[in-house]
């Protein structure tokens, strides 16, 4: 179920929570705090955070900096069960990981707390319950998703084609264009480049990508074709922009360690409880004083839902090469 409620002293980044207000006459009430986006692109795992919103007396920025102020200890029972018209199917339980890096930040470092899930595969014609119990004092969490289906290449996708090279040499319009995929209702589109440098001194390599953002698109409806529109030759500019001459490395297109050639066309696809969440903390809504707070916890505050990351790989043309490394804005960089 999903809920529209005042933040009174909660505030929220997407993976954490804290209480920086309160009443200290007011009892403690736990509250379980949920981000988590299933997607349906990847087999390997699934990662959910969960902590626990806190108060306390003092300094509510100082207590943030403890890890057992906003991490629960291994006392969760966390579970997804896969539901298929109102039948559970299978019941997973999500092994507890508290050895992910955390860079510092307001937030306990230098290691976060996730809930995953190995290998499997989710059918987006499923729906996926969360579970969390606490198995010390009874207090219970779930939240309830729809999934994001993945996208087929060969008939979700026009542009790019399925030809093994893309290319930004030519002087015009290009656009990405995609059906939207099944309970889709929010779309970003990252266009990444990928490149190795290899020191001239120890000839040493190392990986590195530039991301091209695009904004953010919102439908309504299941059957819309989506489209990103881009001029070709912007690409060097982003690349003449984001990478700095360097005369000790030399650099190449792709990322061989990895088997990835120079460009990833990231498709990244949410929910309708994705593109609400968004929207609501999207930056034309700063200015309000009292944003409403969207969860879609039972119980508990946060967002539960899944978002499809899909990518599509391709090398540069010869030309779209050739005009990286001859090209006036960046035959310095390559």
């Amino acid at each position: 179920m999903k809920k529209y409620i005042l933040p009174i002293a909660l505030v929220f980044t997407i993976f954490t929570s804290c209480k920086t207000d309160f009443d200290l006459n007011a009892p403690y009430k736990e509250t379980v705090v949920i981000y988590g986006l299933l997607n349906s692109a990847d087999d390997s795992a699934q990662y959910i955070r969960i902590s626990k919103a806190f108060l306390g007396e003092g300094n509510a920025l100082v207590m943030a900096q403890q890890p057992d102020s906003i991490n629960y200890a291994d006392i969760l029972d966390v579970q997804l069960a896969e539901e298929l018209n109102g039948i559970v199917q299978n019941t997973f339980q999500l092994e507890r990981i508290d050895t992910i890096p955390k860079d510092a930040g307001l937030f306990a470092y230098p290691y976060q707390v996730y809930y995953r899930l190995n290998n499997h595969k989710l059918n987006p014609a499923s729906l996926y319950r969360l579970t969390v119990r606490n198995k010390q004092s009874g207090y219970v969490a779930s939240s309830l998703t729809r999934i994001v289906k993945d996208l087929n290449p060969l008939v979700d996708i026009v542009n790019p084609s399925p030809v093994p090279t893309t290319d930004f040499s030519a002087q015009n319009m290009f656009s990405v264009r995609f059906n939207s995929p099944v309970n889709a209702r929010h779309f970003d589109l990252v266009i990444r480049f990928h490149y190795t440098e290899i020191s001239l001194a120890d000839s040493s390599r190392t990986y590195h990508y530039v991301d091209w953002n695009f904004p953010d698109q919102f439908i309504s409806t299941n059957s819309s074709v989506i489209t990103f529109p881009y001029y070709r030759p912007d690409f060097y500019v982003l690349l003449a922009n984001q990478i700095k001459v360097n005369p000790l490395v030399t650099r190449l297109a792709g990322n061989a360690a990895a088997g990835y050639p120079a460009i990833e066309f990231r498709i990244i696809a949410g929910t309708e409880d994705v593109s609400t969440y968004f929207q609501l903390t999207s930056p034309s809504n700063a200015g309000i004083q009292d944003p409403p707070l969207f969860t879609t916890v039972e119980n508990g505050v946060g967002l539960f839902s899944s978002r499809l990351i899909h990518s599509e790989f391709r090398d540069l043309t010869n030309a779209s090469a050739l005009m990286l490394t001859d090209g006036n804005l960046t035959k310095d960089l390559f």
